[in-house]
């Protein structure tokens, strides 16, 4: 039987941006190949929009994804990462925030219980 090295690990970040300015540190993760975890629900609509918009950007130009795990919650991942849609909503950037997590599916359960304020 042959023997295959195992792939290296793969660090998963998780970050709260205060301002548009941690846009640089979100892509350099993704840029390094690993994914990051969003977490935008103390940010204002404006400042998400924008992070969002930057987060579509770098995942399209890095051939990577945008998903949504949980309302505020936003999975960036790079090229080579594959998330299940069964488990995940996967969208293009909304302009219009209230419209699109109304039209969420009810069913998905947040993945981050803990960091519920």
């Amino acid at each position: 039987m042959p023997v295959h090295a195992l792939p290296a690990p793969v660090r998963v970040h998780m970050l709260s941006p205060l301002t548009f300015n941690d846009a640089q540190e979100i892509g350099d993760h993704v840029k390094a190949g690993s994914p990051v975890f969003l977490d935008l629900r103390s940010v204002d609509r404006e400042l998400e929009e924008r992070l969002r918009d930057f987060c579509g950007g770098l995942a399209a130009a890095l051939e990577g994804s945008v998903n949504d795990v949980a309302q505020g919650i936003v999975f960036v991942a790079p090229h080579g990462v594959s998330v299940s849609r069964g488990e995940v909503q996967s969208h293009a950037p909304s302009a219009h925030r209230d419209s699109y997590y109304d039209a969420m599916d009810a069913d998905v359960t947040p993945l981050f219980r803990s960091m519920s304020a």
